[in-house]
């Protein structure tokens, strides 16, 4: 069996139960979409896209992610690029670490962080903001608008990352902004 496909049985596993808020459908679908995207765009965006929110959403720690990609076959250099780009990508200011920040000023502190992740973590970030685009606007159009808007922004500044994805974020805002005006 090649390594990705033991990757994405192990982050299965480590996901289960969970689910995409709002649906009954199992988070690694997200997971999935995400790498699927990821792949063609940057080197290793399978394993990045699959991984991405592992960190934040799961007890496993970074270096337990390290053993993992090095015991499923990827080589210590591999593993490394990878856990380091999932590291990127998971949120640093959450209400548990900065508690006496607003949630206001959290998001902005994040937004301002994710400009300064490398481009390969910028280029599975757009391919998370796609999947989440089209979530909002089948599951919460009540916020769409506002979160649309402020993804947009960052995606504005957010320009390190693979153009051909990230236009193809930017068309989304705009597909989905016009379909809530037209709403």
């Amino acid at each position: 069996m090649k390594p990705a496909k033991k990757l994405a049985e192990w982050v299965a596993l480590k996901h289960n139960g969970q689910l995409i808020r709002k649906t009954k459908k199992p988070y690694f679908e997200h997971l999935a979409a995400v790498a699927k995207w990821s792949k063609a765009a940057v080197t290793w965006g399978y394993e990045i896209g699959l991984c991405h929110d592992l960190l934040e959403d799961t007890a496993t720690t970074q270096g337990e992610l390290l053993e993992a990609l090095i015991s499923l076959g990827y080589l210590e250099s591999e593993a490394n690029f990878i856990t380091s780009c999932v590291v990127e990508l998971t949120d640093v200011f959450t209400a548990a670490a900065y508690p006496d920040l607003s949630k206001v000023e959290r998001k902005k502190r994040e937004s301002a962080r994710l400009l300064t992740i490398s481009p390969a973590a910028q280029t599975v970030k757009y391919a998370d903001l796609i999947y989440n685009i089209d979530w909002m606007l089948k599951h919460d159009q009540k916020h769409a608008k506002k979160y649309l808007l402020k993804k947009q922004m960052l995606l504005a500044e957010l320009t390190d990352g693979d153009e051909k994805l990230r236009g193809k974020a930017l068309k989304a805002i705009h597909h989905a902004l016009h379909h809530l005006k037209d709403h």
